[in-house]
């Protein structure tokens, strides 16, 4: 494509655009222009200003999580730990990011101690809709959390999600994975070595449905939330975990088996035992 091509483009594409839109657009080209970002443009549209929300995305809200019916294997998990013996403001004080881990197995409860911790249902609110351990922009809840599992006691290798409804795990496919997200996450040592990997994803459409061009910063902020609830939960329980932002999205997504555009891979968190 030429750069006559994207010009073109573009040129259709804000036609069909109210002008408060073509303002911003304008300004964000021109400050990417001015500094070589091209993150200025999307910087710029998502502004809020007293006369400019932002524009409507053709997106509705259908769900708060995802759910695998046809998934061969549920794994029902055990109630997770209510209590961990550890203040939050020592664990907030104590929070590290630890790349090192034992070869010994993670246990089933701490696994689910975790998964619930970070994006788990904690009741019912007056609409109807789930209440989760995590702030959420309009409560309209797009992370979710899938489970590359290698070492995990009574559970077998494999790939799940994470179904916060039925606190229960959706085997996706058997096997151990744990290398392959290994060389996905640039050859990251650690995400191998790790007994398991917590994947954190966000289904964009949700915020979208409300929030329009402001949605992109607002699902990012929602698994902001939840990873630092990873960090909080693994600190309390003993364990080290660090935040992985490095890795091919698209050979994610394939992992994942989901569409990069509709649902974003964020951060991959590997879990194990401190050595």
């Amino acid at each position: 494509m030429s750069v006559s091509d994207i010009l073109g483009f573009m040129e259709r594409l804000l036609l069909r655009s109210p002008g408060d839109l073509r303002r911003a657009v304008y300004e964000g080209f021109r400050r990417a222009y001015e500094r070589g970002d091209l993150t200025m443009l999307y910087h710029y549209i998502s502004f809020l200003a007293r006369d400019y929300y932002g524009v409507d995305l053709p997106y509705e809200f259908d769900y708060y999580y995802k759910s695998y019916p046809k998934a061969t294997i549920r794994v029902q998990l055990p109630k997770p730990l209510e209590r961990a013996g550890v203040d939050v403001l020592e664990a907030i004080r104590s929070r590290r990011s630890r790349r090192r881990y034992s070869g010994k197995p993670l246990t089933l409860v701490e696994v689910s101690t975790l998964l619930y911790h970070t994006i788990g249902v904690t009741g019912r609110a007056w609409w109807g809709g789930p209440k989760r351990v995590y702030p959420s922009a309009g409560s309209l809840q797009p992370v979710e959390a899938y489970l590359v599992a290698s070492k995990v006691e009574n559970l077998n290798p494999g790939l799940y999600h994470y179904n916060p409804g039925e606190h229960s795990l959706e085997l996706l496919v058997e096997g151990d994975y744990s290398g392959e997200l290994e060389r996905i996450a640039l050859d990251q040592s650690h995400v191998g070595e790790a007994p398991a990997n917590i994947i954190l994803t966000v289904v964009y459409r949700r915020t979208a449905s409300k929030y329009g061009l402001r949605a992109y910063r607002y699902a990012h902020l929602d698994a902001g939330f939840a990873a630092q609830n990873i960090y909080l939960v693994a600190e309390a329980l003993n364990l080290a975990t660090v935040a992985v932002g490095a890795f091919y999205d698209k050979e994610l997504c394939n992992l994942l088996s989901v569409d990069c555009e509709e649902e974003i891979p964020v951060l991959i968190f590997p879990v194990g035992r401190r050595t």
